[in-house]
């Protein structure tokens, strides 16, 4: 017996058939948003290091002038994200930032909040040496997809 004859024995397409259809389908189109997910919830905002004494709890932006005695530049000449001074420069005008000992952020990071309030970079720190663990969330999300679709598969054809 063929489909459209098995279709035409249970009363043909009608809308008790449209809407099985439809909530069948419903939950296969919201999967895709959990594969985009990650392209959000792992974005890395503009971050820097913390500066005792010059950072509060509220996240309060300093001044970059301030900055600049705690934080090295970038070859571009924007503050760097992930190392500070071992000491704040004093003011003094004749260093370059070659003769300044530099060390990774030792206080943790103050994160620009104003597109992301919280993603998984900002809330475990998976910033500078730690960037590749960000990465590898999607990878064990991924891999997760790939075993469940495997063995839910065969667990369906029994």
């Amino acid at each position: 017996m063929r489909f459209e004859e098995v279709l035409q024995e249970a009363g043909g397409f009608s809308r008790f058939q449209f809407l099985t259809l439809y909530l069948l389908c419903l939950p296969r189109m919201i999967v895709a948003l959990h594969f985009l997910l990650h392209n959000f919830i792992s974005a890395v905002p503009p971050h820097r290091c913390a500066i005792p004494g010059l950072d509060n709890d509220a996240g309060s932006v300093a001044d970059p002038d301030t900055l600049s005695f705690s934080l090295p530049r970038d070859p571009d000449g924007s503050l760097s994200s992930c190392r500070a001074f071992a000491s704040p420069l004093q003011i003094s005008g004749n260093f370059t930032n070659a003769s300044v000992l530099t060390v990774p952020c030792q206080h943790g990071w103050i994160y620009n909040r104003s597109q992301f309030l919280s993603t998984t970079a900002s809330q475990w720190d998976l910033v500078c040496e730690d960037k590749k663990l960000n990465q590898i969330l999607a990878t064990y999300f991924f891999v997760g997809v790939t075993l469940g679709a495997v063995i839910f598969g065969y667990l369906s054809d029994k």
